[in-house]
């Protein structure tokens, strides 16, 4: 970014916007020091090997491959990005289309009935904000009459399911916690695609070279006009000029770390309103000895089980081309995902995701050798998948959340990027901002751009700190 006086700061949290902001500020002359309460660098960016290949727990795809700078630099590393291109194959006795858009083509009256609902709802939303509230109004509120309309053909119910489903997918959350105005994020109707090998080398990249200390949970951090203290849950204290908070939104709620003194009360009520913990997106991963479903497409899947029982393993990725084995990828998701993550067994969740394969394939479904199942909600360090556009949360409510504390305190996470929250590439941006920001507040200057692996790529919404 430039030249600055060694100023020193710490980093709470060691995943994609704290790597970046550290690395940014570590390579401008500051001395950085980044904490992280687990035993590993990535947070909710997790590439693990467990089933013999690279793969992504958490987050896994670069949403929006043109000009996002998670692309460009992939190909400043010579990393590959493995796009998913094509329509899904659909795989259900009860459905009348070889495909999840032809079938979604053929169901005129159910395609129309929520689009017609999902408008209203977000007109009625907006229209009675001033005396409900912003985004008052769920995707639940807003379709669940449609689940059990009469006059509605079975199959177009069906289709409804899984319109609800790619919902609750995408945002990471059950249907009546998501605002009906946002009910899916415009960066998944453009290209996207799978770094081979992984998001570790980006993290990796960006870690080298870096002071990074693990097991190393922050209790509390206090600040003044001179400066933060950081103390470890040993006790251990941490002096330095400025801190940059990267945790996610569930621990921060929790008071992980406490901050003394307490951000606005106003800053507050916006952390608490932010959509973030209601449910998750639930992925499994499992490696089978043999491939039985079709070489092409790589996506494929099902209908609902019924118009109330979704988010039971329907969708299915082939991991083949990523990781030379015959894997597969799927998601659970809604109140589906929530009950998985925190009540069931690894044996439960292998049930019923095999009780989906069983349904499309038979007799032909062989047992896996291995699988891999994260519990992101119930994860002490997480608490939840990504932000999510909540019921009750205004988007401005993003903007306060990342409002520093007397040029002291610095906030950073994919939850504070106001539009393409909830991707890897928000938690980029908003690490880079805020080490602009930071850099700003410490030289009276500007930071440099031209250097980065990303540079020329587009950039977030959020220039929140510009005023710094």
């Amino acid at each position: 970014m430039g030249n600055a006086r060694p100023e020193r700061v710490v980093v709470v949290g060691a995943g994609m916007s704290g790597l970046v902001a550290a690395r940014l500020l570590h390579d401008s002359g500051f001395a950085v020091t980044v904490l992280e309460a687990r035993k590993r660098i990535g947070g909710r960016t997790w590439t693990d090997d467990s089933l013999g290949a690279p793969l992504d727990l958490g987050g896994s795809w670069v949403h929006g491959v043109d000009g996002n700078p998670l692309a460009l630099w992939c190909g400043k590393l010579g990393i590959a990005l493995v796009e998913s291109q094509g329509d899904r194959l659909l795989i259900d006795d009860r459905a009348t289309a070889p495909t999840r858009e032809g079938q979604r083509r053929r169901a005129i009256a159910g395609r129309m009935a929520f689009k017609a609902a999902i408008e209203w709802a977000s007109w009625r939303s907006k229209a009675m904000a001033r005396v409900r509230g912003p985004r008052s109004i769920s995707v639940k509120q807003a379709v669940d009459p449609l689940l059990h309309a009469s006059w509605l053909p079975e199959v177009d119910k069906l289709v409804i399911g899984t319109f609800i489903e790619m919902c609750e997918g995408v945002q990471g959350a059950p249907y009546d916690a998501v605002s009906a105005e946002e009910w899916f994020p415009t960066e998944g109707l453009e290209r996207n695609a799978q770094p081979k090998g992984g998001f570790r080398t980006l993290l990796e990249d960006a870690a080298q070279n870096m002071a990074v200390r693990f097991d190393a949970a922050v209790q509390r951090i206090i600040w003044s006009d001179a400066g933060v203290t950081a103390i470890l849950a040993t006790g251990e204290k941490i002096e330095a000029d400025r801190a940059l908070i990267t945790v996610p939104l569930g621990l921060l709620r929790a008071g992980m770390p406490a901050l003394d003194p307490l951000p606005p009360e106003e800053q507050q009520r916006a952390i608490g309103r932010l959509g973030y913990g209601a449910g998750i997106l639930g992925k499994i991963y499992l490696r089978f000895p043999k491939r039985f479903w079709p070489e092409h497409p790589k996506w494929f899947g099902r209908l609902p089980d019924s118009p109330d029982r979704r988010g039971t393993f329907n969708t299915w990725v082939s991991h083949e081309q990523e990781t030379g084995q015959p894997i597969l990828l799927s998601f659970c998701n809604g109140a589906t995902a929530a009950r998985l993550d925190r009540t069931a067994s690894d044996a439960e969740v292998k049930e019923v995701a095999m009780a989906s394969l069983r349904k499309m394939f038979g007799a032909a479904v062989v047992e896996p050798e291995a699988m891999v199942y994260p519990r992101w909600l119930s994860d002490p360090w997480s608490r939840g998948g990504y932000s999510y556009p909540g019921v009750g949360s205004a988007p401005e409510d993003r903007e306060a959340h990342a409002r520093p504390l007397g040029r002291r305190v610095f906030f950073a996470g994919e939850a504070t990027e106001p539009v393409e929250y909830g991707t890897v590439h928000a938690a980029l941006w908003s690490g880079e901002q805020a080490a602009e920001a930071i850099f700003r507040v410490a030289t009276g200057t500007d930071a440099k751009t031209d250097a980065r692996p990303w540079s020329g790529a587009r950039t977030g919404a959020g220039r929140h700190n510009e005023g710094l």
